[in-house]
């Protein structure tokens, strides 16, 4: 008599890769979770090894077309402060400072700050204090917002020096913040005109600014340097001959020695 067999009796044949498959599919979400924390943890490394780093000297970055461009890194600080330096006699100190009366940037800031989205003047220059308050929104690259810089610009003269000073610092409560954007809570930057006789200024420029957020701010310290001494060798002094600036005569600037 034959032996009947039954479905159940037979236990199906599975190919070894199939068998394997759920097993190798384990190892490998493993694998990449086990990756990635190693990432992010040596991410957290290198960045405070970062912020901890620091010298908080100058130090000479680039030295071109008569522009020197130095950056500082002080310890706790993610972000560089950069300065530059440069001497002309192409313009007077009148001419340097009347963008900052010229309200017609309001129409078209993109021509001084590429990635600007607008330009507002929310208090006018005051000729008695030396001040105005004006808020800038800058574009930035998906996926992060744009960024709100609201400044007080504070001007002063030595009046031995002649020496020139603008402050524009950061007054993130002036009013209330908006929804759309990050506004920038740490600014300081500096511009400082010095007359050095024979009609030569000496400018110098430093940025000591955080923009705030989310933001891979290692570009930013990358790219900085270039773009500020780009700034003040081709994109400024090209403003500034436009023939409302070559002609400002500012009544409450003394030009002194740059006459």
């Amino acid at each position: 008599m034959q032996a009947q067999i039954t479905p159940t009796m037979v236990e199906p044949v599975i190919p070894a890769a199939r068998k394997a498959g759920p097993s190798r599919l384990r190892r490998y979400l493993k694998n990449t979770v086990l990756g990635l924390t190693f990432l992010i943890t040596l991410s957290f490394i290198a960045n405070w090894l970062w912020t901890m780093s620091g010298s908080n000297q100058w130090e000479l970055k680039i030295d071109e077309g008569g522009t020197q461009v130095y950056t500082l890194k002080a310890p706790g600080a993610t972000m560089l402060k950069i300065r530059a330096v440069m001497q002309t006699k192409e313009f007077t100190l009148s001419n340097h400072l009347a963008p900052l009366l010229d309200t017609s940037i309001q129409e078209d800031c993109a021509k001084w700050v590429p990635s600007c989205l607008s330009y507002k003047i929310l208090q006018q220059w005051d000729p008695k204090t030396q001040s105005n308050v004006t808020m800038w929104t800058l574009g930035m690259p998906g996926p992060f917002s744009p960024r709100e810089i609201l400044l007080q610009g504070q001007l002063t003269q030595d009046p031995t020096t002649k020496v020139l000073t603008l402050e524009n610092i950061a007054v993130p409560n002036k009013i209330a913040p908006n929804d759309c954007c990050v506004r920038l809570s740490h600014v300081h930057n500096v511009w400082r005109y010095t007359p050095i006789g024979d009609g030569n200024i000496k400018v110098e420029f430093v940025n000591d600014m955080d923009m705030s957020g989310a933001f891979p701010k290692f570009l930013l310290n990358l790219g900085a340097p270039g773009e500020i001494h780009k700034m003040l060798t081709i994109d400024n002094p090209k403003l500034l001959r436009q023939e409302k600036y070559r002609n400002a005569r500012l009544a409450f600037i003394d030009e002194g020695l740059a006459k």
